[in-house]
């Protein structure tokens, strides 16, 4: 029990240090609203030119993509954000203090995770709190609630893609731009904006074999009433797996990459 409470007290105090680094910087938490505010802005007045029998009317479109944007926000907190404070960790010479830390750098790199999905999921909910009040977006209330396990499952079935990139910034200290080229495969082949029906044949079976494809169809369906493609229960199943079995076999891999970059002698290196 004990060990178990010096854990999660440990993981909060990463949280808590990654988000007094935030705050530090006294604009970046109002550009971050204002750049989401900026993107339901831009894709609300191209809604008014969609007019699509796969989707219907332009506030249908609207509202398919407002869940998109959201999901893609959760997308970048996982495999970019964690990233980027990984880096900056290195090349500031503060890695070394998680690496021979008690809780050691397996957990505290994990850990770098929290905070940046905890400001996805603040974000997405003054996404959908400004486009209901300035765009009319309508949210089906009944199940709105269920959004936020969703959410968090959503993100723990993520996480593993973001702990193996991490894995990789230990071992050859830059995977950034992989990091853009996942993340810009996932937004084509995800649903994010626009049906996966309407990618080809040949390709469409990525959308069905990674846990993004469900989580975007899981919450359009319970934010806007958006038809599920399939089962609630296929959907829920594949992002439980991804959380059950993916996550483990993440941690292995970044607890091998920082043991190979030990015996290489450049794990504080940057």
């Amino acid at each position: 029990m004990r060990t178990a409470v010096a854990m999660a007290s440990a993981a909060g105090a990463v949280a808590k240090r990654d988000l007094l680094l935030f705050a530090s910087y006294r604009s970046r938490l109002v550009m971050t609203f204002f750049t989401g505010i900026v993107g339901l802005t831009l894709f609300y007045y191209v809604s008014r030119l969609v007019h699509s029998p796969r989707i219907g009317s332009p506030d249908r479109y609207f509202a398919f993509v407002v869940v998109g944007l959201i999901i893609f926000g959760v997308l970048t907190s996982t495999l970019s954000t964690p990233l980027m404070t990984l880096r900056a960790e290195q090349q500031a010479g503060t890695f070394e203090r998680l690496v021979l830390s008690a809780f050691g750098p397996v957990r505290a790199v994990a850990c770098l995770l929290i905070f940046p999905v905890a400001l996805a999921l603040a974000t997405a909910v003054t996404s959908l709190a400004f486009a209901g009040i300035i765009f009319g977006l309508r949210l089906h209330w009944s199940t709105v609630p269920l959004a936020v396990p969703l959410s968090i499952l959503g993100a723990v079935s993520f996480a593993p893609f973001g702990i193996v990139m991490a894995a990789g910034v230990v071992v050859f200290k830059q995977t950034t731009a992989g990091a853009t080229v996942v993340i810009t495969g996932i937004t084509l082949l995800a649903g994010i904006y626009f049906p996966v029906e309407l990618l080809p044949s040949w390709i469409r079976w990525v959308s069905e074999v990674q846990p993004f494809t469900p989580a975007v169809d899981l919450l359009r369906n319970v934010l806007v009433h958006t038809p599920l493609r399939g089962s609630a229960l296929a959907d829920l199943a594949k992002l439980v797996g991804f959380s059950v079995i993916a996550t483990p076999a993440a941690m292995l891999i970044l607890r091998r990459a920082v043991r190979y970059a030990r015996r290489r002698g450049t794990i504080i290196e940057y």
